[in-house]
């Protein structure tokens, strides 16, 4: 199975989950913060017209494909992968680990709605995450380093984020060298997963798919003009 896969010039992982999560593992014991984001079909559209989108996707430590339809347009029917990506495998075995490993951890989000609906999914699904502190960017009236430091004084292990993108990836470009923690965990580009959201996502996801089967087809014949 290929492992790594290029849409648009943007280079992501096609690990399987168990695969993806022994990367994470690695991540765990060492001294610099490892950026891991879920990607969605708008991010690769977008990145087409957004440098620093694309630059910081490009340069993620785990670019996990997060809707299968990224998959199925880059050409490969790995019914495996289709499956996991579907079930969202990755983000629970994520979340499990942490959880198990007792990790802090610290929310970021644009509103204070969306960090209440987050921190209800987490709670079902995962009691005993141990949740060190959450920031509402949109709360904060003047520099964001007002965030950072409410973040560091948390002395968090991992920042999860559902910032939504790309105010998320520029964020991340702008303060990855400032957050003390050991992993970065985007997640705001991949809708919050709830039941009845499941046939809107999935119209608008089809949606996706043809624009970006389409981008990518005249990617590919302005490379070969060239």
């Amino acid at each position: 199975m290929i492992k790594k896969i290029d849409i648009l010039g943007v280079p992501l992982d096609n690990y399987t989950v168990r695969e993806a999560i022994r990367q994470v593992e690695s991540y765990m014991g060492n001294h610099v913060l490892n950026a891991v984001e879920s990607i969605s079909l708008k991010m690769l559209i977008d990145s087409e017209n957004d440098v620093v989108l694309k630059e910081v996707i490009s340069s993620l430590d785990l670019a996990v494909i997060g809707e299968k339809e990224i998959i199925q347009a880059a050409g490969l029917e790995n019914m495996q992968r289709i499956r996991e990506t579907e079930e969202n495998d990755f983000y629970f075995e994520f979340f499990k680990r942490i959880e198990r490993n007792k990790m802090k951890v610290f929310l970021l989000g644009e509103t204070q709605e969306k960090l209440s609906e987050l921190k209800e999914e987490l709670g079902l699904d995962f009691p005993k995450l141990l949740l060190t502190g959450e920031y509402a960017v949109a709360n904060c009236a003047g520099d964001l380093e007002v965030v950072i430091n409410d973040m560091n004084a948390a002395t968090p292990d991992v920042i999860v984020s559902v910032l939504p993108s790309p105010l998320q990836e520029h964020f991340l470009r702008e303060h990855k060298d400032k957050m003390s923690a050991n992993l970065w965990y985007g997640i705001g580009g991949i809708p919050i997963r709830k039941k009845k959201h499941v046939i809107i996502s999935g119209i608008q996801s089809v949606m996706h798919r043809m624009r970006l089967k389409s981008i990518i087809s005249k990617y590919h014949m302005n490379n070969e003009e060239e």
